[in-house]
């Protein structure tokens, strides 16, 4: 599974051109759809308000809720010393048992959490 992270959020709404062909093809199955987590959106309308609303008019994205376990998860992870706005996403692709994969502008900020980051570079 597919995820985005707030920065891959942002460079989505700059019109990353890999980041917008898989955001505006609608695919029947939701799981094969790119997800964002919900404090990834969050984090990427703080820095940048509108993105929600831009975002969530796109056929191609799923919107992943945060429950409880999701946030003990990453009260765990954010206590550890990763920021509060990439918690949500290690947390969705370490839970995905098909190995999930984030998709950010910036890997190193992933660096020791275990999960599978792909470079999405600059917009």
């Amino acid at each position: 599974m597919i995820f985005l992270d707030h920065t891959a959020v942002l460079a989505l709404c700059q019109g990353h051109r890999l980041l917008s062909g898989l955001a505006v093809v609608e695919v029947d199955d939701p799981a094969q759809r790119a997800h964002v987590p919900a404090l990834c959106l969050v984090a990427a309308s703080l820095e940048r308000p509108g993105v929600a609303a831009h975002v969530g008019a796109l056929p191609g994205l799923e919107f992943l809720p945060l429950d409880f376990a999701g946030a003990a998860a990453v009260e765990q992870v954010v206590s550890a010393g990763l920021e509060w706005s990439f918690g949500h996403a290690v947390y969705a692709a370490s839970a995905d048992p098909a190995e999930g994969q984030v998709l950010t502008a910036v890997p190193d900020a992933y660096d020791g959490t275990g999960v599978w980051v792909v470079d999405i570079g600059k917009p």
